[in-house]
């Protein structure tokens, strides 16, 4: 990947990634230099966008908490043109890492011809994780941080599995999304105090970490996060694309009554499809409630989309599921009106796939190697 990655992205591009405000708030950092500063935030912002802002416009800055400088020294700390270049190469080997080990996880391995269509449509058929990659974004570090936690809590492996989970915290917005499930899922297991007094422990060293060089961190990041979110021209809140704030309010109660009926599934009959259809539940629920600052968090979708091919028991229907990742291109066809509105139609329409699914309207014959693992 170190030759495409550097042919088509790197030397053409230079500093306009995602990964440049992280290298150069992270290096602020190990330096004693405010992140969110006016001066790094300068760097940054000239960087990405080759200008400088007016005082009253959007400036692109460092918005991640202090402690990323330290889960990814090893990239930070090499010069720029390293750095990047080793980050977005190393891209789509952890895509594919993260797609096969949420394949074990969920005991499903796939023929070898469903499993290459599998890669290509959600790879390239579902176009955000290029994005991701084209990017050099942290959402498939995250995504791989949270299943590789998973994997190794389910191997014994306690205070491993929290150190993973902890690395998935550099994007705090996305791992919101992994805590609810989380608490759910290791509350009645035997090695729940041990899992959370080491998750516990860990963060309190990463907040510990960036003191020495910062200070006290927390109020001047959370400042930076409400500047971000609020000031950036690329967020966007899903319930507002309705046009009506009763609408919008509407459709977050709904929501809500949805997971809750799902979570209250999972808990109370806790067996691995429950389960699976709660952390779905949950990744939909807040990819439509959260605010969304680029599309490349629409990946996350793959995560239910997955889960529920596993969890139908025939083929035509896993079809058309995996084929609903190609709907992008769709909306995309459809007008610069769509560019929006795919942050609430996207993760609506496998809201209709996980009822379809669960409920059983869908009815053909089961496949033959639809539960290869069991």
């Amino acid at each position: 990947m170190t030759y495409p990655s550097y042919r088509l992205l790197v030397e053409p591009r230079g500093q306009g990634f995602d990964w440049f405000p992280v290298w150069v708030g992270s290096r602020a950092i190990l330096g004693g230099v405010d992140p969110y500063g006016p001066e790094t935030t300068a760097t940054i912002h000239y960087g990405v966008y080759k200008n400088f802002p007016q005082p009253d416009e959007y400036q692109h800055g460092f918005s991640h908490p202090p402690y990323i400088a330290f889960i990814l020294l090893p990239f930070v700390s090499l010069p720029y043109s390293w750095s990047v270049l080793l980050w977005v190469s190393l891209q789509i080997p952890l895509f594919m890492m993260m797609l096969l080990l949420g394949l074990r996880l969920l005991r499903w391995l796939p023929r070898p011809w469903e499993l290459f269509g599998l890669i290509l449509l959600s790879l390239i058929g579902f176009r955000f994780p290029i994005i991701v990659y084209v990017l050099g974004q942290l959402t498939f570090w995250v995504m791989a941080c949270l299943l590789l936690s998973i994997w190794l809590y389910q191997q014994g492996q306690i205070r491993w599995a929290a150190l993973a989970f902890a690395g998935a915290t550099i994007r705090p917005d996305l791992a919101i999304l992994a805590t609810l499930p989380m608490l759910m899922l290791v509350w009645r297991e035997p090695h729940r105090n041990r899992f959370l007094v080491m998750l516990m422990g860990v963060g309190a060293v990463l907040a510990l970490l960036p003191v020495p060089f910062l200070g006290f961190w927390p109020t001047i990041w959370v400042e930076s996060i409400l500047a971000y979110g609020s000031n950036n021209p690329n967020a966007t809140w899903p319930p507002s694309l309705l046009g009506n704030v009763w609408l919008g309010a509407g459709m977050l109660i709904m929501l809500a009554l949805w997971l809750v009926y799902y979570s209250r599934l999972a808990w109370q009959i806790p067996s691995p499809r429950h389960q699976q259809l709660f952390i779905s539940a949950t990744i939909l629920t807040g990819l439509i409630a959260l605010k969304q600052t680029g599309s490349y968090n629409l990946t996350l979708v793959l995560i239910p989309s997955i889960i529920l091919m596993r969890q139908t028991p025939n083929q035509a229907m896993r079809g058309l599921i995996a084929l609903s990742l190609l709907s992008p291109w769709l909306y995309f066809s459809l007008g610069e009106s769509f560019e929006r509105l795919i942050f609430l139609l996207i993760p609506a329409q496998f809201i209709v796939w996980q009822e379809i699914v669960y409920r059983g309207w869908f009815r053909s014959r089961p496949s033959n190697h639809s539960n290869r693992y069991n």
